[in-house]
């Protein structure tokens, strides 16, 4: 019996980890044509005077925790590889996705939040390929600490279906740095913006 319960929790295991990497292969392709999206509609471009766009997208954790909750005991943690400060995770509670909505129609539904925690776990890096790249102003995560005006988006959070995606842009320049989150749906195999938020502003001075 102990036997058979070690096979099936190796079984789950192995599902969990492929549909992880299946997901996201799919979320690569999906984050690709979003980008698109962005360009067509001019919400990044390339021209003298547009924002530099970060070619390493950063990665959202989201959190389970009560947004309400008081802080957790401390607790020893094996940390990740260090990245740039401008890419290390910012946080999210799930419980700001799964409450977000427009005209009263929640966007997200229940069924996504275990998904949701899910992707902690998956989709951990996106650098832009060559062929978006080339339409924009990119810089590099290596010369972000010298630069002035530029943008860094999020790795897309997707609803289970992947039909609908959350994202965050900040961008940083000597005159108002600031962050809004990006709502979108896909509708026939196009991607929309339905809903955008500022979210944080930092004056200068």
């Amino acid at each position: 019996m102990k036997k058979i319960t070690i096979f099936l929790i190796l079984i789950i295991t192995s599902c969990n980890k492929n549909d992880c990497l299946d997901n996201e292969k799919i979320r690569k392709i999906e984050t690709d044509k979003i980008v698109e999206t962005f360009i067509k509609q001019n919400r990044i471009e390339n021209s003298k005077d547009s924002y530099a766009v970060c070619n390493s997208f950063k990665k959202l954790k989201i959190s389970t925790e009560d947004i309400y909750a008081k802080p957790t005991k401390l607790s020893v943690v094996k940390l990740p590889p260090r990245l740039p400060i401008i890419l290390q995770n910012t946080e999210i509670y799930i419980q700001m996705l799964l409450n977000a909505n427009l005209k009263g129609q929640k966007i997200f539904s229940f069924k996504d939040s275990i998904n949701f925690e899910e992707q902690n776990k998956c989709f951990l890096k996106y650098t832009l390929p060559q062929k978006i790249s080339k339409k924009l102003k990119i810089i590099p995560v290596s010369e972000i600490d010298k630069a002035n005006d530029y943008i860094i988006l999020s790795i897309p959070i997707f609803s289970e279906d992947n039909k609908k995606a959350y994202m965050e842009i900040d961008c940083y320049s000597k005159e108002l740095t600031h962050g809004v989150s990006i709502y979108l749906e896909k509708k026939d195999t196009i991607w929309k913006i339905i809903d955008t938020k500022n979210i944080w502003v930092k004056c200068s001075g």
